[in-house]
């Protein structure tokens, strides 16, 4: 079975850039991950993480909600922060 792990938020339209520039940054040490836009939803952003195991959504779940990281600065991008940052995990049937 596959396994994928969508993270999800909206981010502040003042950040844009910022944000922009941040995740790039971010996301390009992962060679498994897509970044989305709402097509309808402007600042709604996806990121999916493809070919993912059990242990990798724990500990982006443990990263990205509940400790400072290196993430942090992505997510002051999002109003609320931590609470408006939503993380599921998928696997195929």
């Amino acid at each position: 079975m596959s396994r994928i792990i969508f993270v999800e938020y909206r981010i502040d339209p003042a950040q844009r850039e910022k944000y922009l520039r941040l995740i790039q940054a971010k996301l390009a040490s992962y060679s498994n991950v897509v970044l989305y836009e709402g097509t309808d939803q402007p600042n709604v952003f996806v990121e999916q993480y493809m070919g993912t195991t059990p242990e990798d959504y724990v500990t982006m779940k443990r990263i990205r909600l509940n400790e400072e990281s290196d993430w942090d600065e992505v997510t002051d991008c999002i109003p609320g922060g931590r609470t408006k940052l939503h993380i599921w995990e998928f696997e195929s049937k």
